[in-house]
């Protein structure tokens, strides 16, 4: 029984494989601010874990400036959850363009 439930809570179901499919179809567009996306050698380097907001510590709700690697907080919800608006208050004062929610890059393009 317990081989059997897990596989049960292990597996895909439809309508979740069907969404996959209409994202993955979707066609990707190329941000006009990437292809002159100016990038800043401030000696700041990326880890591969272990991100928190520069301003608050937060550990979740992440973004990073592709700009010059400032990874902050996003959007508070309208609950108080979420983040801080770091990120958003960053925007504002430097207008670097892009950001990425950390979690969300892949190297697989077609699964992006």
């Amino acid at each position: 029984v317990r081989l059997a439930v897990d596989a049960i809570l292990m597996s895909e179901g439809i309508e979740r494989k069907e969404q996959m499919t209409s994202w993955v179809a979707d066609k990707k567009k190329v941000s006009a601010y990437a292809m002159d996306l100016q990038q800043i050698d401030n000696g700041v380097v990326i880890p591969p874990s272990g991100w928190r907001c520069c301003k608050c510590d937060k550990v979740d709700n992440l973004w990073l400036n592709l700009t010059d690697g400032m990874i902050l907080c996003g959007r508070r919800n309208w609950d108080g959850s979420g983040g801080n608006n770091h990120a958003i208050e960053y925007y504002n004062e430097t207008k670097y363009p892009l950001a990425v929610k950390l979690g969300t890059i892949t190297a697989d393009l077609e699964g992006a």
